[in-house]
């Protein structure tokens, strides 16, 4: 690609050279960040002679003991600090790379560098083409890595992600200067993703030069890759395949009623919870699962956990990891995050004692009340990596089975057709497994993301005139009921705006 081809003032040739200086020796180099950034707009001017530590030096004798330590390149680690935004979370964020110019005066000549390597590419719309080109992308997370074991090393216990490799051909000992320039590419947001995944979202990324043993660490570590849209190799090969579920930026609604098995209010917003699912493909089989939500609006006096069953054959053996994060942060909470290991399905506990991490001030009730100022609620993800991928058609369809358990009656409650599965709940001790009601009426339902929850102690039936006939038919007719709510009896809760 013309993007990454090399251009040289000079087309001389170089002799190499094979010894280092004694005080630059190999053992002693240690990784270092620079003190410019990658700009928020995009687009960064790195002084590869100014380090951020001003207690450092850089010259060019010390640019050529890094490039020889990594056989011929200078390498870099970009620490990517995106917002979390659709499928960008902390758990995995991405930029895309346009262009990347290594710019090296010498004594006699300015020579240029073009040509870069990146762990990983994408088919990429740049905004205003229709046109989808294969761009380099540099991927992470926001979780802290002990990258390096070298004490000396500034990414020793620090979050650093991405790898940038700039081949270079000559000696670099006698430079006079060095500056990185580096740009991301502005990519059509509106096609969703892969686009939206790997554009760059308004904060500075910090840069750093890397000893050979922290880029193969890197480079092992791979942070973020697993759970990026479209990943691919240089020659365009796919690596992982994600199949988002609803879609790349839609949710499935699970909406509650804790009183099972009575009725109660029929207000249907006990508990509401958005949430999304990725499936990550590679070969012919899922390897990689993730997903992500909110608890949207609550309006029980009751305590609950939220699960997400995922049903796999008995077979599947994997682990993985959930989080849980106070509104509006991407600090997961304390004790967080949690490891989890799979054993054929994989029960995923995501919310905990809801009453406790869901309040409006000192009530229970949030977001369910007409006067109540909408409250931004909690956020959880989790990520599971299987040891073999499973075939697809084994991997139990969306919008899979999310449940409650309900601490005070101690039942669980399931969508109509599933069945109980915590060895510990009432509904096992009782007998109780079907989740409707002597009229057909459930006490779970899967909604479009689309649905406001009806306000506190209005029937569902009132705030959604045809949900009755919906029901009633057994979803043959009023397909679309939640599309026709009453507006002074349901609640509209922006969440897509968290």
């Amino acid at each position: 690609m013309k993007k990454r081809s090399m251009l040289k003032s000079s087309g001389l040739k170089y002799i190499l050279p094979c010894l280092l200086l004694p005080s630059l020796a190999h053992s002693e180099l240690a990784s270092f960040r620079f003190k410019d950034n990658i700009r928020s707009d995009g687009v960064g001017t790195i002084n590869l002679f100014t380090p951020g530590d001003r207690g450092k030096k850089s010259n060019g004798a010390l640019l050529e003991a890094f490039r020889n330590d990594n056989g011929g390149n200078l390498v870099f680690a970009v620490d990517i600090s995106e917002p979390s935004s659709g499928s960008e979370t902390p758990t995995s964020q991405g930029v895309a790379l346009e262009y990347v110019t290594l710019k090296l005066t010498f004594p006699e000549e300015v020579v240029s560098y073009n040509s870069f390597i990146t762990p990983t590419y994408s088919f990429l719309k740049r905004a205003g083409s229709d046109v989808p080109v294969l761009y380099g992308t540099m991927i992470g997370d926001a979780n802290s890595n002990r990258v390096s074991s070298n004490a000396n090393s500034e990414l020793n216990g620090s979050s650093w992600d991405s790898v940038l490799r700039i081949p270079v051909d000559r000696s670099l000992e006698d430079l006079v200067s060095a500056e990185l320039e580096v740009g991301f590419l502005p990519v059509d947001k509106k096609a969703g993703d892969p686009e939206g995944f790997y554009d760059f979202g308004g904060r500075d990324e910090i840069i750093a030069l890397l000893t050979a043993n922290d880029a193969t660490s890197l480079d092992e570590l791979v942070p973020g890759r697993a759970f990026a849209p479209l990943v691919l190799d240089e020659s365009g090969s796919t690596l992982t395949t994600w199949t988002y579920l609803p879609s790349s930026t839609g949710y499935y609604i699970a909406s509650y009623e804790d009183l099972y098995p009575n009725r109660g209010d029929y207000d249907f917003n006990d508990l509401v919870v958005a949430y999304q699912v990725a499936l990550g493909s590679e070969g012919d089989g899922v390897k990689h699962i993730r997903g992500n939500g909110h608890l949207i609006a609550r309006g029980a006096a009751y305590d609950h956990d939220w699960h997400l069953l995922i049903e796999l054959p008995e077979w599947a053996v994997g682990h993985g990891k959930t989080l849980f994060f106070e509104p509006g942060s991407e600090a997961p909470l304390a004790g967080y995050p949690k490891d989890i290991a799979v054993l054929g399905s994989a029960n995923l506990l995501l919310a905990e004692h809801i009453a406790d991490q869901f309040m409006d001030g000192t009530s229970t009730y949030v977001n369910t009340f007409e006067e109540q100022t909408v409250q931004q609620g909690p956020r959880f993800e989790f990520s599971l990596t299987l040891d073999v991928p499973v075939p697809a058609d084994e991997v139990a369809p969306a919008p899979f089975d999310p449940f409650i358990y309900v601490h005070e009656t101690g039942y669980e409650i399931h969508l109509a057709g599933k069945n109980p599965v915590l060895g510990h709940s009432r509904n096992r001790l009782d007998g109780t497994g079907s989740f409707r009601d002597q009229s057909n009426f459930p006490f779970a339902m899967i909604i479009p993301d689309d649905f406001e929850p009806p306000l506190a102690a209005i029937d569902i039936g009132l705030a959604y005139p045809s949900f009755v006939e919906y029901v009633e038919s057994e979803g043959a007719s009023q397909k679309d009921w939640y599309q026709r709510g009453v507006a002074n009896k349901v609640k509209k809760i922006p969440f897509k705006n968290w």
